[in-house]
């Protein structure tokens, strides 16, 4: 059963709005009109997430920034509302009472109150940089101009819709592997921490030689115990370098091409860059925004510094008069695929059209490459707590051979 936004008028003739669950349009035009309305207009609402909605925000996290999914969910709802001609300061307002993120919440009850006020939908975005980005507003202008905001938000909303869908699968592939070297890495200090020290006592009882295998990790195992709350400042400081570095441009820079280069995941993150940028690309491009506009804000919503900054070369080199395709072969940086297909696009006119064809062939190429990720990485990560925790226990246990060496010749005395 799907949700469906309606406009009828009552017998006093007054105009009602709002949305009703149905299986079909026709059953939702019969419930209306059992209750005496005439109706006007009825669509189906696409969201998929009115029942989360309509729990309205008892649990709200009041100051957590909107997410892509809950953008990409009130950008369906805000299309549905345009589509069905609900008037935009009442649809808006029941959107904001629904709503589950309370900052999304607030800025959407103040888009009622500024466009109530006579400010465009666009201004009235303006102020709220933090939930509605600079590519977002240059496409709610554009479609502004144009007279086809609706067809935009529509846009847009897919467009989220599709980002999710990609950070998720990215997410998906990342999560699994990153919990299992956690627990590794716990299981691991545990037995540095508490079982090591117990088979050091007892071998230093014997007073035998150790391997020089066990002498080293017990030599480790003493120096993370004498030295544990130092060792916790220098993994704490090195976090905080990091997340510090990452922050300049220069940090992010490095991490981004690390991303791109890492094995495994390196080709996911890649494919999942190239789908959002292609896909970024060939909906500003659709929209009719000038070309050197559209790759300036494309480079800040590609997702990687590596390819923002790789964009922005390529808007230097169209605004010198040099071609887009030969201005991104140019930098090395963008697969022979997308080139092709903006080759074709750039000669036949299509640019757009390419462009979202080669993000609905790198949303495939994600999928695939994550189901084939996950089922290598399983193994894989067995594998590796298996030989972590393995070093240590035979470490542990070398000695115990040879002190039975030992007495089995008779060499050992207590």
């Amino acid at each position: 059963m799907g949700s469906f936004a309606y406009i009828a008028r009552s017998t006093t003739g007054e105009e009602v709005s709002g949305f009703l669950p149905g299986s079909s349009a026709d059953e939702v035009v019969d419930q209306l009109q059992r209750q005496g309305l005439a109706v006007l207009h009825v669509v189906e609402d696409r969201s998929h997430d009115r029942e989360r909605a309509a729990r309205g925000r008892p649990f709200a996290v009041p100051f957590m920034r909107p997410g892509t999914r809950d953008q990409a969910l009130f950008n369906r709802q805000l299309a549905t509302l345009l589509e069905a001609g609900i008037p935009l300061v009442r649809g808006l307002r029941g959107l904001a009472a629904d709503c589950s993120n309370g900052m999304l919440a607030r800025a959407i009850e103040d888009l009622a109150t500024r466009i109530e006020r006579g400010e465009s939908l666009s201004e009235a975005m303006a102020a709220h940089p933090a939930t509605f980005n600079t590519m977002y507003l240059s496409m709610v202008r554009a479609g502004e101009r144009a007279g086809t905001l609706s067809e935009i938000v529509e846009q847009l909303a897919v467009y989220m819709e599709k980002v999710d869908g990609i950070q998720n699968k990215v997410r998906a592939a990342m999560s699994y592997p990153v919990f299992v070297l956690i627990f590794a890495v716990a299981v691991t200090l545990f037995l540095l921490l508490q079982i090591v020290p117990t088979f050091q006592k007892i071998y230093s009882d014997f007073g035998q030689q150790l391997p020089v295998y066990t002498a080293v990790v017990i030599g480790i195992s003493n120096a993370i115990r004498q030295n544990a709350l130092l060792s916790l400042g220098v993994v704490a400081g090195l976090v905080v370098l990091a997340v510090l570095g990452i922050r300049t441009r220069a940090g992010r820079l490095a991490f981004d091409g690390f991303l791109l280069r890492v094995p495994l995941f390196g080709p996911i993150v890649r494919k999942a860059v190239m789908s959002r940028f292609t896909r970024t690309f060939g909906i500003l491009t659709r929209t009719g925004l000038p070309i050197l506009e559209s790759l300036d804000l494309v480079s800040g919503a590609a997702g990687n510094a590596v390819v923002g900054q790789a964009i922005l070369d390529v808007k230097e080199r169209v605004a010198a008069g040099r071609g887009i395709t030969e201005s991104f072969r140019a930098t090395g940086t963008f697969p022979e695929l997308v080139l092709q297909l903006m080759a074709t696009g750039e000669e036949t006119g299509n640019l757009d059209a390419m462009m979202l064809k080669s993000s609905d062939f790198y949303d495939r190429e994600v999928e695939a490459a994550v189901h084939w990720l996950s089922s290598l990485i399983e193994p894989v990560m067995i594998i590796l707590v298996g030989a972590m925790v393995g070093a240590i226990v035979i470490a542990m246990f070398l000695p115990i051979f040879s002190l039975g060496d030992a007495i089995m010749r008779g060499g050992y005395s207590h």
